[in-house]
């Protein structure tokens, strides 16, 4: 996911008496550790019932709903929390266990200690034509000669630049940087192998299915009667948006932020992996932030289902950076993790070695990106970072019919989206990943798990330093 400021974006919206909301409205940026993101007024908490009720007594405040069980603890939200931090510092003096509700969207800068970029190594050892990658394969893929690259979305000032998906430049309000595409004139469709197919959720910001809004890709077809194999939350591509205390800022017009972006990643499984269940859940913002809470109890819902059920492949799409002791999150990835269910997360846009979690957890697939002639520069780099998938100028499914306000240029509609998108970032390489996970077990057949030793983990396949195992499908 990306966002980008542009101040004066809603200022023509249905009331101009009411600021444009912002991230700065919904989010803080502390300044210690990797400066992690968290929603004000909370705190998440975890122990017994009668330490929970010790908490409550020390700071007030109101009890939201549990996010979790397990082994005796309980992990809750607190609401009405004031001075988070120095509420924390009193709590964990007094060995409570507290931390923020971390946001998770933005994925923050790398200030110093990281070591070349792997995109720049590429580059030394494909000009010096030393080592493998002197006649690489992606001199020569399909995402280099494909129409898309020469469309005219290109040549707009909306044009998507992973750059700025920056958690601190949070004091304007935000962009879409999904572009508007043609429909391909041959969309992939992989599958139909005689395995069992994948059960995927997604979690992102909900699926475009109202029957004026799905997209060709994703409908069911005509003569199809009951319930249909990809489902999801209803997201629509102008919402009403929750501002500064409370203030909810009606539709405006424009595209939201993050609009289509579980029904992009939706669209690329589905033309990759044709045949999987797919289910996206609706837990990011429409301006692209997901608290760690709801990431927690969404996670938590799905290790609950029976193991016929239960998904085998969980997508995750979004990322940001943990205070230290932080743990409801991480107790859920391994929770997930330890019933089965096999993780694949976006490892980022900053250009990073920073871990990002979910990504960066034990057991989760981080995705990093490729471009046409290599790693993207933008893609966040690590020893932490497991695969590498296609990630730049992605066509996948879009709102069925949309047209913004934004005016045309040079006789060129920017938001206006008839099916179809373009849109670049490691959020697109992960579901990518996902798909050929998903293909390896209806092919092979095998489990999630299986298919990640296989499609991920085997030896003989091609890795990139810091960005891990090529996976190019």
């Amino acid at each position: 996911m990306s966002t980008t400021d542009h101040d004066d974006r809603r200022s023509d919206g249905p009331d101009d008496d009411v600021p444009s909301p912002t991230l700065a409205d919904r989010l803080r940026v502390a300044q210690d550790g990797d400066g992690y993101a968290y929603r004000p007024g909370r705190l998440v908490m975890r122990g017994s019932s009668g330490q929970l009720e010790r908490i409550r007594g020390i700071l007030g405040g109101d009890v939201a709903r549990i996010i979790s069980e397990r082994d005796g603890m309980r992990t809750q939200v607190l609401t009405g929390v004031d001075n988070e931090q120095a509420a924390i510092e009193r709590l964990r003096a007094e060995r409570f266990d507290v931390q923020p509700d971390h946001v998770l969207f933005a994925h923050g800068s790398c200030l110093d200690g990281c070591g070349p970029h792997p995109a720049d190594m590429f580059e030394l050892l494909h000009e010096g034509a030393a080592g493998p990658f002197g006649a690489n394969p992606w001199r020569a893929n399909p995402w280099r000669a494909n129409p898309y690259r020469a469309n005219p979305w290109r040549a707009n000032p909306w044009r998507a630049n992973p750059y700025r998906a920056n958690p601190n430049a949070t004091g304007g309000t935000p962009t879409s940087t999904a572009e508007p595409a043609i429909a391909p004139e041959t969309t992939p469709r992989g599958g139909n192998a005689p395995g069992p197919h994948a059960r995927v959720v997604v979690l992102d910001t909900g699926l475009a299915d109202r029957a004026d809004q799905c997209p060709p890709l994703l409908a069911p077809p005509a003569e199809h009667s009951g319930a249909w194999r990809i489902n999801g939350t209803v997201e629509v591509p102008d919402a009403a948006i929750e501002g500064r205390h409370g203030v909810t800022h009606p539709p405006d017009g424009y595209l939201d932020p993050v609009a289509g972006h579980g029904t992009f990643i939706a669209g690329l499984i589905e033309q990759y992996a044709r045949g999987c269940t797919i289910d996206v859940r609706g837990v990011v913002a429409p301006l692209g932030d997901v608290t760690e809470s709801d990431v927690t109890f969404a996670l938590e819902q799905e290790i609950a289902r029976p193991a016929g059920v239960r998904p085998d492949i969980i997508s995750m799409s979004f990322g940001g950076h943990l205070s230290e002791g932080s743990f409801a999150l991480r107790e859920s990835v391994a929770a997930a993790v330890e019933a089965g269910i096999v993780l694949v997360a976006s490892a980022g846009n900053d250009g990073s070695c920073l871990p990002n979690y979910p990504a960066a957890f034990p057991g989760v697939v981080a995705v990093g990106a490729l471009g046409p002639d290599g790693p993207a520069p933008w893609t966040n780099y690590g020893r932490w970072v497991d695969a590498c998938a296609p990630g730049t100028d992605l066509v996948s499914s879009f709102f069925r019919s949309f047209d913004g306000k934004l005016p045309k240029i040079n006789s060129v509609d920017p938001d206006h989206f008839r099916g179809w998108a373009c849109w670049s970032g490691t959020s697109f390489a992960a579901p990518l990943v996902v798909a050929a996970l998903a293909r390896e077990m209806a092919s092979s057949p095998c489990t999630a798990t299986e298919a990640v030793d296989r499609v991920v983990h085997a030896r003989h396949l091609v890795r990139i330093p810091c960005l891990g195992t090529v996976v190019n499908i």
